[in-house]
Order: structure tokens, then C-alpha cells, then sequence
């Protein structure tokens, strides 16, 4: 790959990450190529394996896959859902009439708590190592960015959970909305108000405290502009 071009990897938990913003993030990172390296699961918790090794082992993977230097990558950039993570155990209630989780912005309910608990200690220790590495091997620029408490709550205002197909719906729906206008994409972010911070880590240190990672914030922007 020649010096005027390089690759970036953005790093995501499932497909509708990659179907609400691939044309949008080619678009805003051309003439560099971009590519998503989606996990089909949550990273942060299903692994027993060092979260920073996991990224780096991505890298590497990618870097075989298109044959490729570690200086022919721009950056890698990771997309993640808080899923409520940084809340007290206060505020995840036992409920055995559910069968399921249910989120709202004050608490997260569920008929196994001490699960829930466990997760979310799990997830905060994983993504406190990724935002306080700013550099991976062969000194390419990382960055990590939220959802919270997950794409469709962050980006479309959904509250409620919706079935897979209807992810799929909405992710293109979205993106034939501002895959050709990240100006437009901008300011509906702006619009929206749902970044806490000014900068990198005052947004990661926002969502961290009290029950912000139940309520509607992403911090995408930061990379946007």
C-alpha cells in the first residue's frame, strides 16, 4: 500500500455497527481505505484473554489478511456499547418475574443480578485498559468510542430493545440517511446533545460516573470532527 494511502481498521461488536456507518466512515476517511473487523459478540466479556493482546492479535490479523506493514495502517478505531457497565450494584434489581434484561435509564433489571454484576465488572476493567492505551504495537494510533447503552439507543433514541431483524432495518436506514453527507451526520449528532465531554477523556470520565452509561450519550463525535 503507497504512503498517500493507508488502511484504518475500526473494530465492532456486531453488523449493525458496520451497516449504520461503513459508507459513512469510507467516506470520511477517503482516500484511505477502511475496513471493519466486526466480532460477533461482546469482546469485553466472553474472552479470557487480555484485551489489549486481543486488539493487537487483530492487528496482526487484518495485517496478514491484506498483506500489509504495520506502518501501511493509519489508525485503529473501536466501537463499543457501555451496556449500562459503569453503574453501581445498586442499580441492577432483581426481578424474577423477567426472563430476560431490561434496561432503562435509572436501573437495569434482571432475575440474575449477581451475573449482571460480574459482567459489568468484567467490561469496566476491559475497557478501562483500551482508553488508557492510546498506541498498539508498531506505534499505530488507537482510539475507543460508546454507545450507550448501545448503537440503536445512542444513534436512534430507541429506548426499548428490538429483534435483529429490525437492527438490520434500522442500520440501513440510517445509513442511506448520512452516507453521503457527513456535514449532515454532524449535526444531527450535535443536535442531539448526547456527547458528555469536550474532549477524549473527560466523555469517557463523564460516562463513567453515576448511571450515565444507562442514559443516551455517544461520544462518536470526537472522531467526527
Amino acid at each position: 500500500m503507497s504512503d498517500r494511502r493507508k488502511l484504518v481498521i475500526i473494530i465492532v461488536e456486531g453488523k449493525s455497527e458496520e451497516n449504520a456507518l461503513s459508507s459513512l466512515m469510507k467516506r470520511f476517511f477517503s482516500p484511505d481505505e477502511v475496513i471493519f473487523h466486526v466480532m460477533n459478540g461482546d469482546m469485553m466479556t466472553k474472552s479470557q484473554k487480555n484485551i489489549v493482546k486481543i486488539v493487537n492479535a487483530i492487528v496482526s490479523e487484518e495485517s496478514r489478511r491484506y498483506g500489509l506493514q504495520r506502518a501501511d495502517i493509519r489508525e485503529v478505531i473501536q466501537l463499543t456499547d457501555t451496556d449500562g457497565c459503569f453503574i453501581s450494584d445498586k442499580y441492577i434489581v432483581e426481578d424474577e418475574s423477567l426472563s430476560h434484561i431490561a434496561y432503562s435509564e435509572e436501573c437495569i433489571r434482571t432475575p440474575f443480578p449477581l451475573s449482571i454484576q460480574q459482567r459489568n465488572g468484567k467490561r469496566r476493567r476491559a475497557i478501562s485498559s483500551l482508553v488508557s492505551m492510546r498506541m498498539l504495537k508498531g506505534h499505530i494510533p488507537y482510539s475507543i468510542f460508546y454507545f450507550s447503552r448501545n448503537i440503536e439507543h445512542a444513534l436512534y433514541g430507541i429506548e426499548n430493545g428490538v429483534s435483529d431483524s429490525r437492527k438490520t432495518d434500522l442500520a440501513y436506514e440510517f445509513s442511506d440517511r448520512f452516507s453521503y453527507n457527513i456535514t449532515a451526520f454532524i449535526r444531527y449528532l450535535e443536535k442531539a446533545d448526547i456527547c458528555p465531554g469536550n474532549d477524549y477523556l473527560s466523555s469517557w470520565q463523564a460516562i463513567e460516573t453515576g448511571r450515565e452509561s444507562l442514559r443516551r450519550h455517544s461520544n462518536l463525535i470526537l472522531l467526527l470532527s
